[in-house]
């Protein structure tokens, strides 16, 4: 197995294993003395679509509050160079559903380029009892095991056009 392809055989370099799309900024401040984006900010680019997927899986689940996601581990595979200006189009998708973590995969492209990939197992944890891991709640299981198996959660207004990505419509 190449080290950007999953267990499930699907290549975490290709635009078109992702069903779900986050656009972030490429910011002056994201780059290096070479004028890369450095890896600090690949990490963030990977937050920032890592949590929307989960927002939009179990609304408030990102929130603190009561029982929700933690970061138990990332690892990022940096690919290619990519710089200042432009966007950062973040593609996300599960690969492995436990009992109480999952794995979120990650590609993220800029001028249609994958230049990083990253995995991330996030935990399930019950804030009032301790901050101890606890099953997923039923629906939400039901819902982690089918986008594991064909992802059909998308984001309401991007979607991948030529690499990039663009607004839908």
């Amino acid at each position: 197995m190449k080290d950007d392809q999953t267990k499930a055989g699907k290549n975490r370099t290709d635009v078109g294993s992702y069903a779900f799309w986050t656009r972030d900024t490429v910011r002056f401040s994201d780059i290096d003395r070479y004028r890369h984006i450095n890896n600090v900010a690949t990490a963030t680019y990977c937050e920032t679509g890592r949590v929307e997927y989960a927002e939009a899986l179990w609304p408030g689940s990102t929130a603190g509050e009561h029982a929700g996601w933690v970061i138990l581990q990332l690892t990022v595979r940096y690919l290619a160079q990519a710089h200042y200006p432009g966007d950062v189009a973040i593609g996300t998708r599960i690969e492995h559903v436990g009992r109480t973590s999952c794995t979120f995969v990650q590609g993220l492209f800029k001028d249609g380029l994958c230049f990083a990939t990253s995995e991330s197992v996030l935990v399930w944890l019950d804030l009032a009892d301790g901050g101890k891991a606890v099953p997923f709640p039923k629906v939400l299981n039901e819902r982690l095991h089918a986008e594991a198996v064909q992802p059909s959660l998308t984001s309401e207004t991007l979607t991948p056009i030529g690499g990039p990505l663009m607004p839908a419509g």
